[in-house]
């Protein structure tokens, strides 16, 4: 009980802190992320061990759950800065990053992976599996604020977005056939097993999120013509909206973290403007206070012994990760697509596509199903890395491409 209310203090804390300097934070380039990560690190068994997670229970199950809610409410906000019915109108542009660039991600993070670190085929699957999704919690800090709203243009910032939005769910997939690689009995079929996961879980879920969604919004805009509330409150309706349908759905045997995009973006279709309105001025706030505890976790739980076993190769590791798995292809389609109209915007969204929370979910998920040992100081390794590179480089990299952009 005392640990959890000095964690508690902390995360109150730091939240507190990071709101009151929010805009000399963003002015310096210094994303939440960042800053939350070296406060877990410092205040963990790396530095001066006032917070120890091992001593709090199975600290893989702790870390399923705080980043199983982060990505809800962060995927929930990410469907809120949508303009309505943006997914029909882009449905193009995102089939294609979402089909061919995750199966690209995939299979380059996998086969870099095994590659590099000379890691069997079934481990390397599950390891670039879970390092695929582009995340949406470290994404906000490229696609929102005032820097990125005077230095890059509103397609971009959807587009990435909205990937980062979809592709968190969809990813459940590949995790799934590396955890069959490794766990299924030699000559069973892993054909029905996939297709069960494609139906049972995915589409499932997306009906399941559509559903509430709509219902949520409907019964909305019902009590507010029949005058039965005195005034909505989006803070606390989107928030209920997002916890329970990750509830409902992962009571079903379904994955919750795709649904509750689409609940939102169902229940965002029955908002009328004001509302919309009142939608943009908390959704950042409540972004970044319920997604606070989950990098102060991965500060408390970074297994530097197990990085510095992995050797050198493990650099090696993370440059081609950042540099191959997802920048090749959005360059090559940059120009090609309605929503990349350019080079430029196609390396500057190959660049962003951060690994981070979705990361954390499933690498947690995935270990309670296989013994990869190397699964989490991999994954854990490349989510640090991708938050200081790419956390670092998003007010830079928004002015250059401003500038570029000019030219």
């Amino acid at each position: 009980m005392h640990e959890f209310n000095i964690g508690l203090l902390v995360i109150a804390a730091s939240a507190l802190v990071l709101g009151l300097l929010s805009k000399p934070l963003k002015r310096i380039g210094l994303p939440d992320a960042f800053t939350l990560l070296l406060l877990g690190i410092v205040l963990g068994p790396t530095g001066i061990g006032l917070l120890d997670p091992a001593k709090w229970g199975k600290e893989m199950v702790i870390l399923e759950q705080v980043a199983r809610l982060a990505l809800a409410i962060g995927l929930m906000g990410i469907a809120m800065r949508l303009p309505r019915s943006y997914i029909f109108h882009h449905w193009r542009s995102l089939s294609v990053l979402l089909l061919v660039g995750m199966v690209f991600m995939w299979l380059c993070s996998s086969a870099l992976t095994g590659w590099i670190l000379g890691l069997p085929m079934g481990a390397a699957l599950l390891i670039g599996a879970a390092v695929t999704p582009t995340d949406p919690v470290v994404a906000s800090s490229v696609v929102t604020g005032n820097v990125a709203k005077e230095n890059l243009p509103a397609y971009l910032r959807r587009i990435i977005s909205s990937e980062s939005g979809a592709n968190d769910g969809l990813a459940f997939i590949f995790v799934m056939v590396g955890v069959f690689v490794l766990t299924l009995p030699p000559g069973e079929s892993m054909t029905m097993h996939v297709l069960e996961v494609i139906v049972g879980d995915v589409l499932v879920a997306l009906v399941i999120g559509v559903v509430i969604g709509y219902a949520v919004g409907f019964a909305l805009r019902k009590a507010e013509e029949k005058k039965v509330i005195e005034q909505s409150s989006m803070l606390m309706i989107t928030t209920a909206l997002a916890l329970m349908t990750l509830a409902a759905v992962k009571l079903m045997g379904s994955d919750g973290i795709l649904a509750v995009f689409v609940a939102g973006l169902a229940f965002d279709c029955q908002v009328n403007a004001s509302e919309r309105q009142e939608e943009e001025r908390v959704v950042e706030g409540v972004d970044r206070f319920f997604t606070s505890p989950i990098f102060i976790l991965l500060g408390l739980m970074i297994p530097v012994n197990e990085w510095l076993s992995l050797g050198w190769p493990a650099l090696a590791l993370i440059v081609a990760i950042l540099l191959f798995r997802r920048l090749p292809l959005l360059l090559l389609l940059g120009g090609r697509m309605r929503d990349l109209p350019s080079k430029l915007d196609g390396g500057f969204a190959g660049w962003f596509g951060p690994i981070g929370v979705a990361a954390l979910y499933y690498a947690a998920l995935a270990h309670h199903k296989t013994d990869v040992t190397e699964l989490w100081p991999v994954v854990s390794l490349l989510v640090v890395s991708s938050i200081v590179v790419h956390g670092l480089t998003a007010m830079p990299f928004s002015h250059l491409y401003r500038r570029l952009k000019k030219s």
